[in-house]
């Protein structure tokens, strides 16, 4: 088993964080959200006519958010663009 953020090959699988990680990486790495709940929270949209995205590009976003150090409120702050 590897580490999903850094190839490390001694990784192992934190619940808290919903992937494997090296010790290093698991320091560095927040709990992390579940999709569900990583979908409800990101894919707010004001405007009611708006299409949703792909389940592809929701995947993409959620597989992005795992592999950050962010927290759930860093990553939305830091990828969402008010229009």
């Amino acid at each position: 088993m590897s580490c999903q953020v850094c190839g490390d090959p001694n990784a192992r699988y934190y619940d808290t964080n919903r992937q494997s990680l090296c010790r290093s990486c698991a320091k560095d790495t927040p709990a992390k959200v579940s999709r569900s709940t990583f979908d409800k929270r990101y894919w707010i949209s004001d405007d009611p006519n708006e299409e949703p995205p792909n389940e592809a590009i929701k995947r993409e976003f959620y597989e992005d958010y795992l592999r950050s150090e962010c927290t759930l409120a860093q990553y939305i702050e830091r990828t969402v663009e008010a229009c």
